[in-house]
């Protein structure tokens, strides 16, 4: 069975994440590059036998990539490449990268190219890659995929089935995602819940083929949180962490399953 892990972004402190996930037997998770005391938390999550397959890049602001106000620009590029350092100092793979956020989409311009570029040269030299993670636009993802061969992809199931109906950016980019960020919704507009796989709307018989079919073969990670609220009431908030946890790894798990069988 391929390898599984759990990212839990709100709800659960990463101490207590990483003593459980050993428990449990999980040894695999991803952090925010921004995250308060990094350096205790990837040490915590070592020390517990996790490794950190990725960072998330910062994507507060992402759009001041685009802008040609060269000063927030160079702000935002900074903090990119400082995920990059931290994935070199750890020895992690790979940095996820959001190319905008919210809408409209930032026009593609050539100071932006120009910008992404000299951070996937940076991470080339640093020995990292940069996984660009699908959101609510085609287009700019397709910008770089297709003209940046050594540039990665992380599949973002949940924004796919939450933003994106009809564009099946697996199929599209499989061959190229190095990183996987799954997790549940009510596959409607502009839902980005980030519930537990199998308590939503996504179909996750869909996701485990498109997996298969692509031939996928990393590891199957949770991008989750115990704080999810819906309509103002917290879904999670009736769970222990321990019991939040369990479940979060119970439906890891039985996607992986539906994932061996499909490749029988």
């Amino acid at each position: 069975m391929q390898n599984i892990g759990i990212a839990i972004y709100s709800g659960v402190d990463f101490k207590k994440q990483a003593e459980y996930f050993k428990k449990l037997g999980v040894t695999s998770t991803f952090i925010g590059s921004e995250t308060a005391d990094f350096d205790g938390v990837v040490t915590t999550f070592a020390d517990n036998g996790i490794v950190c397959e990725s960072l998330h890049a910062p994507y507060k602001n992402i759009n001041d990539m685009w802008s040609s106000d060269e000063t927030v620009a160079q702000t935002m590029l900074g903090r990119l490449k400082d995920s990059v350092d931290k994935c070199a100092k750890y020895s992690i793979p790979v940095s996820v990268v959001h190319l905008s956020s919210g809408v409209p989409m930032p026009e593609i311009n050539e100071l932006g190219i120009a910008r992404f570029e000299e951070l996937f040269s940076y991470a080339e030299e640093k020995g990292v890659k940069i996984a660009l993670e699908n959101q609510r636009f085609l287009e700019n993802l397709s910008f770089f995929l297709d003209r940046y061969p050594n540039v990665g992809f992380c599949w973002d199931a949940g924004h796919e089935y939450g933003f994106t109906h009809g564009i099946n950016f697996m199929d599209m980019y499989g061959n190229r995602a190095i990183a996987l960020h799954i997790h549940d919704n009510r596959a409607g507009i502009n839902t980005d819940d980030h519930l537990l796989p199998f308590d939503g709307k996504i179909d996750f018989n869909e996701v485990a083929g498109k997996l298969v079919r692509n031939g996928y073969t990393g590891t199957i990670m949770l991008e989750i949180s115990k704080e999810v609220a819906i309509d103002g009431k917290k879904v999670y908030a009736d769970l222990t962490e321990e019991e939040y946890m369990d479940r979060a790894y119970s439906a890891v798990k039985k996607l992986a399953v539906m994932v061996e069988e499909l490749k029988k």
